[in-house]
């Protein structure tokens, strides 16, 4: 029995449609988020704004101000350069 790549997967990934900030130092950059795993994130960002092996702090607002937000340091693993858009993956490497 062949497994898919879907199957493959360590952990599972929940989609989703929310707002994501990458941050340094020196820049912000807002974008939406794709979906989530235990250990990664896939967002959608303008063009051009990441770069493999870039580390930012990655927060994920919470819709509820009882809920504290999702705060991590993440490392951009891959790329896909889209017409206006990219698709960022990371890899969420401190959860906080």
């Amino acid at each position: 029995m062949m497994l898919t790549k879907e199957e493959q997967r360590v952990f599972n990934r929940m989609q989703l449609n929310t707002k994501v900030i990458l941050a340094t130092a020196q820049s912000r950059i807002e974008g939406v988020c794709r979906n989530l795993s235990a250990q990664g994130v896939l967002m959608e960002v303008s063009n051009g704004q990441c770069q493999i092996g870039e580390e930012w702090q990655l927060v994920v607002p919470s819709a509820d101000n009882q809920v504290q937000p999702l705060k991590a340091m993440a490392r951009v693993l891959r790329v896909d350069a889209g017409e206006r858009t990219d698709m960022v993956a990371l890899t969420l490497t401190e959860v906080r």
